[in-house]
């Protein structure tokens, strides 16, 4: 039905309230080529061609399974930005012209199609000595580097670590470097639980945090932290014109491509909703 066109969105996730009508809240240095982000979709699609059968074996058992038909999709810097400014911290919610509101965390799952169980990711937990010492080559590794050395893995446990801290690393939880997060060693070489964490609730929290962060920050130069991938993707399927068309199916991350946002990002923001 029209309602759920896409499989994405109905009544319950966009909701129309009083938004803020300035079409630029971030402060100029901001949108004159002084922020990057570090979220690099357009890097999982290669990266999982290359994969054995036995290791997109793996990849499916831990729950990712998803990032394996991932579409390809190169982010447009501007209506990135864009659409950065029109998040709301406060509502954790994209908002638009004509009080349009659409709640960002409900729509993740659907987005990514990665685990929401009930097991909380906690970042920073202990790693024990042994374990360590094994994989002491992580700390400070190039996460595009490990994921050179994670094609060469065979064994399960080794293989889901390195592809955990990869993916995390230039997509759904990149901090400012293209290094890996050793906070998150502690969560990742969890892998018998991989399936039952709540990694939809973690990457949301990153991202809310990391914008949050970013336009609170002085700094001439920012790195914005997050999955900001997400914004772009339910941007695309809000759009509504006659000769734009995005196909059902889940997840999303699948089916929108660099083709639907180039198409989109060639028209005023705003304008299509």
């Amino acid at each position: 039905s029209g309602s759920r066109k896409r499989g994405h969105y109905n009544s319950a996730n966009k909701s129309r309230r009083k938004v803020n009508p300035s079409p630029f809240l971030l402060p100029a240095s901001k949108w004159a080529g002084d922020t990057a982000y570090r979220c690099s979709p357009h890097l999982i699609p290669p990266m999982m061609k290359l994969l054995s059968d036995e290791q997109r074996g793996f990849v499916r058992k831990i729950g990712f399974g998803s990032l394996l038909s991932m579409a390809d999709f190169e982010m447009d810097r501007a209506l990135t930005l864009w659409l950065i400014d029109r998040f709301s911290c406060d509502t954790e919610a994209l908002e638009f012209e004509g009080d349009v509101s659409v709640p960002v965390r409900p729509l993740v799952a659907s987005v990514l199609g990665i685990p929401s169980g009930p097991i909380q990711v906690v970042a920073g937990l202990h790693v024990g000595d042994a374990l360590r010492t094994r994989h002491r080559c992580l700390k400070g590794k190039n996460a595009e580097k490990l994921a050179e050395e994670m094609r060469g893995m065979t064994e399960e446990e080794p293989f889901c670590m390195a592809f955990m801290m990869v993916i995390l690393a230039i997509y759904l939880a990149p901090n400012t470097t293209k290094l890996v997060n050793r906070y998150l060693f502690g969560a990742a070489q969890q892998v018998g639980s991989l399936k039952q964490m709540d990694w939809c609730g973690f990457v949301a929290d990153y991202l809310f945090r990391g914008i949050r962060k970013f336009k609170e920050s002085e700094a001439p130069f920012v790195f914005v932290k997050g999955c900001v991938h997400i914004l772009n993707v339910i941007y695309v399927d809000l759009v509504k014109h006659a000769a734009f068309e995005v196909p059902n199916g889940f997840p999303r991350l699948g089916v929108v491509t660099t083709e639907h946002n180039k198409w989109v990002a060639s028209h005023p923001f705003g304008s299509l909703l």
